[in-house]
Protein backbone atom coordinates (compact mmCIF):
# COMPACT_ATOMS: atom_id res chain seq x y z
CA UNK A 1 0.00 0.00 0.00
CA UNK A 2 2.81 2.31 0.76
CA UNK A 3 4.31 1.83 -2.60
CA UNK A 4 0.90 2.28 -4.52
CA UNK A 5 0.79 5.84 -2.66
CA UNK A 6 4.30 6.45 -3.22
CA UNK A 7 3.91 5.78 -6.61
CA UNK A 8 0.72 7.76 -7.31
CA UNK A 9 2.00 10.99 -5.36
CA UNK A 10 5.25 10.71 -7.54
CA UNK A 11 3.62 10.24 -10.68
CA UNK A 12 5.57 7.10 -11.31
CA UNK A 13 3.71 4.22 -12.87
CA UNK A 14 5.94 1.02 -11.96
CA UNK A 15 4.74 -2.18 -11.76
CA UNK A 16 6.59 -5.32 -10.16
CA UNK A 17 6.93 -8.04 -12.73
CA UNK A 18 5.57 -11.14 -11.29
CA UNK A 19 6.96 -14.86 -11.55
CA UNK A 20 5.72 -16.60 -15.01
CA UNK A 21 7.72 -19.63 -14.62
CA UNK A 22 5.72 -23.10 -14.95
CA UNK A 23 2.21 -21.55 -16.15
CA UNK A 24 0.94 -21.86 -19.55
CA UNK A 25 1.80 -19.23 -22.26
CA UNK A 26 -1.50 -17.80 -22.68
CA UNK A 27 -2.00 -17.31 -18.76
CA UNK A 28 1.44 -15.81 -18.76
CA UNK A 29 -0.05 -13.12 -21.36
CA UNK A 30 -2.87 -12.29 -19.62
CA UNK A 31 -1.50 -11.93 -16.33
CA UNK A 32 1.65 -9.41 -17.97
CA UNK A 33 -1.12 -7.54 -19.96
CA UNK A 34 -2.78 -7.17 -16.34
CA UNK A 35 -0.46 -5.36 -14.45
CA UNK A 36 -0.05 -2.61 -17.83
CA UNK A 37 3.14 -4.51 -18.66
CA UNK A 38 3.84 -6.08 -22.56
CA UNK A 39 4.58 -9.75 -23.76
CA UNK A 40 7.17 -10.50 -25.48
CA UNK A 41 7.21 -14.07 -26.38
CA UNK A 42 10.09 -16.30 -27.42
CA UNK A 43 9.48 -19.88 -28.54
CA UNK A 44 12.25 -22.40 -28.30
CA UNK A 45 13.08 -26.27 -27.48
CA UNK A 46 13.25 -27.45 -23.96
CA UNK A 47 13.64 -31.26 -23.46
CA UNK A 48 12.67 -30.73 -19.61
CA UNK A 49 9.64 -28.63 -20.14
CA UNK A 50 6.50 -29.78 -21.15
CA UNK A 51 5.48 -27.26 -24.27
CA UNK A 52 2.85 -23.90 -24.05
CA UNK A 53 4.79 -23.86 -20.36
CA UNK A 54 7.18 -20.54 -19.28
CA UNK A 55 10.69 -21.93 -18.31
CA UNK A 56 12.24 -18.54 -18.11
CA UNK A 57 11.76 -14.55 -18.12
CA UNK A 58 13.42 -11.08 -18.15
CA UNK A 59 12.91 -9.38 -15.92
CA UNK A 60 12.83 -11.46 -12.86
CA UNK A 61 10.18 -11.77 -10.16
CA UNK A 62 10.11 -9.37 -8.21
CA UNK A 63 11.94 -6.03 -10.32
CA UNK A 64 9.84 -3.00 -10.54
CA UNK A 65 9.82 -1.72 -14.19
CA UNK A 66 7.95 0.91 -15.80
CA UNK A 67 4.10 0.46 -17.81
CA UNK A 68 4.28 -0.36 -20.51
CA UNK A 69 7.55 -2.13 -20.88
CA UNK A 70 8.19 -5.17 -22.09
CA UNK A 71 8.32 -8.65 -20.30
CA UNK A 72 9.69 -11.71 -21.99
CA UNK A 73 8.54 -15.09 -21.45
CA UNK A 74 10.73 -18.19 -23.18
CA UNK A 75 8.20 -20.48 -23.69
CA UNK A 76 9.07 -24.41 -24.42
CA UNK A 77 7.81 -26.16 -27.45
CA UNK A 78 8.38 -29.40 -26.09
CA UNK A 79 11.75 -31.28 -27.15
CA UNK A 80 14.17 -30.40 -29.56
CA UNK A 81 13.26 -32.04 -33.14
CA UNK A 82 15.32 -33.23 -36.08
CA UNK A 83 14.32 -34.69 -39.33
CA UNK A 84 15.12 -38.12 -40.48
CA UNK A 85 17.14 -38.10 -43.22
CA UNK A 86 16.62 -40.54 -46.13
CA UNK A 87 19.12 -43.80 -46.10
CA UNK A 88 17.94 -45.80 -48.63
CA UNK A 89 20.32 -47.01 -50.76
CA UNK A 90 22.92 -46.55 -48.42
CA UNK A 91 25.24 -49.13 -46.94
CA UNK A 92 24.29 -50.20 -43.04
CA UNK A 93 27.24 -48.50 -41.74
CA UNK A 94 26.57 -44.92 -44.09
CA UNK A 95 23.20 -45.40 -42.73
CA UNK A 96 23.82 -45.63 -39.19
CA UNK A 97 26.54 -42.89 -39.65
CA UNK A 98 23.90 -40.46 -41.44
CA UNK A 99 20.77 -41.20 -38.29
CA UNK A 100 23.46 -40.61 -35.35
CA UNK A 101 24.60 -37.17 -37.59
CA UNK A 102 20.91 -35.76 -37.05
CA UNK A 103 21.10 -37.27 -33.10
CA UNK A 104 18.93 -40.43 -34.28
CA UNK A 105 19.10 -44.21 -32.68
CA UNK A 106 19.33 -46.91 -35.92
CA UNK A 107 17.07 -49.99 -34.92
CA UNK A 108 18.70 -52.55 -37.63
CA UNK A 109 16.09 -55.31 -38.98
CA UNK A 110 18.15 -57.91 -41.11
CA UNK A 111 15.32 -58.81 -43.99
CA UNK A 112 15.84 -61.05 -47.51
CA UNK A 113 16.03 -58.81 -50.32
CA UNK A 114 16.98 -59.20 -54.08
CA UNK A 115 19.15 -55.97 -53.26
CA UNK A 116 23.31 -56.85 -52.49
CA UNK A 117 23.56 -57.62 -48.81
CA UNK A 118 24.13 -54.75 -46.30
CA UNK A 119 21.99 -52.03 -48.37
CA UNK A 120 19.39 -50.14 -46.56
CA UNK A 121 15.77 -51.18 -48.43
CA UNK A 122 13.70 -49.60 -46.33
CA UNK A 123 12.87 -47.16 -43.26
CA UNK A 124 10.53 -46.46 -40.35
CA UNK A 125 10.05 -42.99 -39.98
CA UNK A 126 10.22 -41.95 -43.34
CA UNK A 127 12.87 -39.46 -44.89
CA UNK A 128 11.86 -35.89 -43.97
CA UNK A 129 9.52 -36.65 -41.09
CA UNK A 130 10.16 -34.23 -37.92
CA UNK A 131 10.75 -36.41 -34.86
CA UNK A 132 12.13 -35.91 -31.27
CA UNK A 133 15.81 -35.99 -30.92
CA UNK A 134 16.58 -39.39 -30.21
CA UNK A 135 14.05 -40.94 -31.73
CA UNK A 136 14.39 -44.55 -33.05
CA UNK A 137 14.45 -45.38 -36.40
CA UNK A 138 14.20 -48.64 -38.09
CA UNK A 139 16.34 -49.40 -40.77
CA UNK A 140 15.88 -52.90 -42.98
CA UNK A 141 19.23 -53.98 -44.28
CA UNK A 142 19.22 -56.64 -46.80
CA UNK A 143 20.64 -60.21 -45.98
CA UNK A 144 20.61 -60.93 -49.63
CA UNK A 145 17.92 -63.20 -51.61
CA UNK A 146 16.38 -65.73 -49.74
CA UNK A 147 18.24 -69.40 -50.07
CA UNK A 148 16.16 -71.73 -51.30
CA UNK A 149 15.99 -75.74 -50.69
CA UNK A 150 15.80 -77.35 -53.51
CA UNK A 151 14.55 -80.97 -53.40
CA UNK A 152 16.75 -84.14 -54.70
CA UNK A 153 15.00 -85.22 -58.12
CA UNK A 154 18.32 -87.65 -58.62
CA UNK A 155 16.72 -90.51 -60.41
CA UNK A 156 13.16 -89.51 -60.59
CA UNK A 157 11.03 -89.46 -63.95
CA UNK A 158 10.97 -85.90 -65.78
CA UNK A 159 7.25 -85.35 -64.37
CA UNK A 160 7.82 -86.00 -61.04
CA UNK A 161 11.01 -84.11 -60.53
CA UNK A 162 9.91 -81.32 -62.42
CA UNK A 163 6.86 -81.05 -60.51
CA UNK A 164 8.83 -81.34 -57.10
CA UNK A 165 11.17 -78.35 -57.98
CA UNK A 166 8.26 -75.92 -59.47
CA UNK A 167 6.48 -76.95 -55.87
CA UNK A 168 9.87 -75.34 -54.06
CA UNK A 169 9.83 -72.13 -55.94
Amino acid sequence: LYDQIQNQISGSQTVAVEDYRDIREIQAVEKINGIGLKPNVVRTPNADVQATYVFRQSPQPGERIAKGNFVTIYVSTGPPQTEVPDVIGQTRDEAVAALARADLEAKIVEVYSDKDTGTVTGQNPKAGEKVKVGTRVQINVSRGVRPLTVPSVIGQPYEQAASALEGAG
